[in-house]
């Protein structure tokens, strides 16, 4: 069944988000300005993400990064010959007719052979292991995945990279480019800060004064690429290019900002303010690292070894100073952190520069009282390098941020919205821009609704309408949506219309549980409801959608609803005071037995004191149809005493037992002789529910929402394999503030008999599905020992494909006011509060 339902969104056009691995080997310096090279020459290209590899492996926290970072492409840099043989003399093999020249021979060899591109079987497994973390355009073809652009050379830009020269009216100069032939780290800092756009040289660490030397330090320290001076004067020379008579030197910009014509950074989410990260180490990795954090957040500085602010140096000291100038006492003073990481150094190294960081060069107290000394104590701390999705920055067409739309769709009953007509046409409001006929944007659908989870490698052709040609663009699905390129790239005759061009598919905006069974799909897994799920299922559609269905099972109706069930035969055992009666119910249950109750057995159960609130509640229950409305009567022909729904109670009634047709008079309900007394019946979906503590989930689902701001969730479903024998059951699969949630729920305080085997299952779904926040959940007060040590066994020993375990929490008196929700450490299995 199909409801009508607008997909109300957003629609935003952005610059192509590209990941550019290259070799973080010896040589390192020179590849990385090669990439930033190409980088320069390319639209967008300021807010492309290095990765560096060693021997194709890649480091986890730079895989959190790249993902993170959301790219559409992930690439490996294109090295020739050349390249290779400038960068290593000597070193790459040229053989001939199976022996390797040498001598002049091969001086005449490398002359033929310079461009050909290299075969780089390391970098491009480093590629894969990056693209497999994210989710870039890709499809499967033909049992093979197909990547859309798998590499970056420095020639001509493939498709759908754009060229800067194929856009009109970019300025031509004068800007700030660094110098091919400098080389090392500070040469490696100067083409990050402004680009570098003629191809750089192996070079030279460069060769300065000490007046150069210092503004080149105070402008690659300062907080912005541009201070208030403009560029530092004495660089001017080595920086600028190209310059003419005329033109003013201190206007210039950088090559990297013409990169970003008609572009600005956008974030969404909260970004921590008065922040700062400094990366120390001399490898690539902390290069990228710290470059990665000036990109999403702008707040990363990259401190190699000779840049250390350690040491009583007069060069340490400066170094020292601008520091503390350009972030540290910002944060300090605004209540803020200075976090001080390293991939590669060590901790001594770290913590020297914490020391050093928090000595002030110049002593102030500040009007607390409080000594500059005792605010840098507080704020600079050593951590690990962290890349939050919230907040994280790109660059976006100015003009086209923002677009709302509203598409006809139809939602099916899992929740999955798909649309009856095409996105609108994407074209960019940039006059200038629209000239370039070999541009192409990223266009995004940010739906208003929470659909399912981002990114997390699901294939894009899960996110095509039923029915959509496959081939009609690329699509994927990213950060904050569904993301496409903006042209089509099936058949296009010539002389077609601009706007017939663009590409303008029929998407779908997936339910939490479509979601995680076209995810688990690609691993040849499938989910499906468990029973549990089932009767969830049942009592959502009755009550109208789970967050009712959650408060309703959750709230201050728990034990009225729990009053309903009966494991004693005998109505004076179970309603003492006369709230209800027991009445047989062979087949129905285990037990056997089933309650019903007045509207005054209800009262006893409800901890509240209002009746005309409880009335009120018990009659939306009734007319959603959870409760039903009747009599008690007996059966003048079998005697069986039976409930009779205020819908079948007539003049004359119908036993449901013997079916024989009973005039209902007043020896049928016997008590009151006046008439009658209402009693009302659980839904026996909702009965069964409650009987296998079925209600537990969904107080850690309403237990969840109470603390979110954004939350949707899931029935419980069992995760399968390929021949449908079920592995795990997920008792609450949700997705709350832009994080995957995989719940345990459980009634008793233990994982039952096996609790070592039970963790296991559930730490291999919560890494199925990339969950960022596993949860272990009980009613008792507390967990008991051996179940926790289960728990923490599991999740520290899992090798886990994102290279990162969730965030662990362990909840004990679920649904009680004395609930704890605690965080676990994976490492030391120690608790502290969530």
């Amino acid at each position: 069944m199909f409801t009508a339902a607008p997909l109300v969104a957003q629609i935003g056009l952005s610059a192509p988000r590209v990941v550019v691995v290259f070799d973080g080997g010896e040589e390192w310096h020179y590849w990385a300005r090669l990439a930033l090279h190409a980088a320069t020459r390319l639209w967008g290209g300021r807010g492309f993400l290095l990765v560096p590899h060693v021997g194709g492996s890649v480091e986890p926290a730079l895989l959190r990064a790249a993902r993170t970072y959301d790219p559409d492409y992930v690439v490996l840099l294109n090295t020739t010959i050349g390249q290779q043989e400038r960068a290593a003399p000597g070193t790459v093999p040229l053989p001939v007719d199976g022996r390797v020249v040498d001598g002049e021979e091969r001086v005449r060899l490398l002359q033929q052979v310079s461009d050909t591109q290299c075969v780089d079987p390391a970098g491009e497994r480093a590629r894969q292991t990056v693209a497999e973390a994210c989710s870039p355009y890709r499809r499967q073809e033909h049992g093979t995945i197909e990547e859309r652009l798998v590499s970056l050379g420095l020639g001509d830009a493939a498709a759908p990279l754009t060229p800067l020269s194929a856009i009109p009216h970019i300025a031509g100069g004068p800007y700030l480019s660094a110098p091919p032939k400098w080389g090392g780290a500070l040469g490696v800092m100067v083409a990050a800060q402004c680009g570098i756009f003629d191809e750089p040289e192996v070079g030279y660490t460069p060769v300065l004064d000490e007046k150069e030397r210092q503004q080149l330090l105070d402008w690659l320290l300062s907080d912005d690429s541009r201070p208030a001076g403009g560029p530092p004067e004495a660089l001017l020379g080595h920086l600028l290019t190209p310059f003419r008579d005329g033109d003013d030197p201190h206007r210039a910009g950088t090559a990297f900002q013409r990169t970003t014509y008609g572009l600005g950074q956008v974030s969404f989410g909260h970004r921590p303010r008065n922040h700062a990260t400094f990366v120390i180490g001399d490898s690539a990795a902390d290069f990228a690292a710290a470059h990665a954090r000036k990109l999403m957040y702008g707040d990363g500085w990259w401190l190699p070894s000779e840049l250390s602010p350690c040491g009583a140096d007069t060069e340490a000291e400066r170094i020292r100073l601008t520091l503390q100038n350009a972030a540290v006492t910002k944060s300090a003073y605004r209540r803020g952190r200075v976090t001080v990481c390293t991939i590669s150094a060590g901790a001594e190294a770290v913590a020297a520069t914490v020391e050093a960081l928090r000595t002030p060069v110049i002593a102030l107290v500040s009007f607390t009282g409080a000594t500059q000394q005792q605010l840098y104590e507080k704020a600079v701390l050593p951590g690990d390098i962290d890349f939050p999705s919230s907040g994280a920055m790109s660059y976006a067409l100015e003009a086209d941020l923002d677009h709302p739309v509203a598409i006809p769709a139809a939602a099916d009953e899992d929740g999955t919205v798909t649309m009856l007509s095409p996105t609108p046409a994407p074209d960019i409001s940039d006059s200038q821009l629209r000239e370039s006929p070999e541009l192409t944007w990223q266009v995004e659908i940010r739906p208003e609704s929470l659909g399912a989870p981002p990114g997390r490698g699901l294939d894009g052709c899960h996110l095509l309408a039923p029915g959509s040609d496959p081939y009609l663009t690329w699509v994927r699905s990213g950060r904050y949506g569904t993301r496409f390129e903006s042209h089509r790239y099936d058949f296009v005759a010539a002389g077609t219309p601009r706007l017939s061009r663009l590409a303008r598919p029929k998407l779908r905006e997936l339910s939490l549980r479509q979601w995680a069974d076209c995810l688990a799909g690609q691993q040849e897994k499938s989910v499906r409801l468990s029973d549990a799920g089932r009767r969830a299922e049942v009592l959502t559609t009755l009550l109208g959608g789970r967050e009712q269905l959650a408060a309703t099972f959750a709230g201050p109706l728990l034990p009225v609803l729990r009053g309903f069930l009966s494991e004693k035969p005998a109505t004076r055992e179970r309603y003492p005071s006369g709230e209800g009666v027991v009445l047989h119910a062979a087949g129905t249950n285990d037990a056997g037995y089933e309650g019903y109750l007045t509207f005054d057995g209800m009262k006893s159960f409800d901890s509240r004191d209002d009746e005309k609130v409880l009335a009120a509640d018990v009659d939306s229950m009734v007319t959603a149809g959870l409760l039903v409305r009747g009599i008690i009567v007996s059966c003048e022909v079998c005697g069986r005493v039976n409930f009779i729904s205020l819908d079948l109670a007539g003049r004359t009634i119908t036993c449901p037992r013997c079916q024989a047709s009973n005039p209902l008079t007043s020896t049928r309900w016997r008590q009151p002789v006046s008439g009658p007394t209402w009693y009302f019946d659980l839904h026996p979906v909702a009965r069964d529910l409650l009987r296998d503590n079925g209600e537990v989930p969904l107080q850690l689902a309403h237990h969840l929402r109470l603390k979110s701001r954004r939350y949707t969730d899931s029935a419980e479903f069992e995760l399968c394999n390929d021949s449908g024998t079920a592995l795990v059951e997920l008792d609450l699969p949700a997705y709350v503030d832009g994080q995957v949630i995989v719940a345990e729920a459980k009634s008793s305080r233990t994982l039952g008999d096996h609790p070592t085997r039970e963790a296991k299952k559930k730490v291999k779904a919560a890494d199925t599905f990339q969950a960022d926040q596993l949860i272990f959940a009980t009613t008792e007060t507390a967990w008991e020992s051996r179940s926790l040590s289960a728990i923490h066994n599991a999740v520290h020993q899992h090798s886990w494909a994102n290279g990162k375990p969730p965030a662990l929490r362990i909840i004990a008196a679920l649904g009680q006011n004395t609930c704890q929700d605690q965080r676990m450490d994976y490492q030391d299995g120690q608790l502290s509060p969530w």
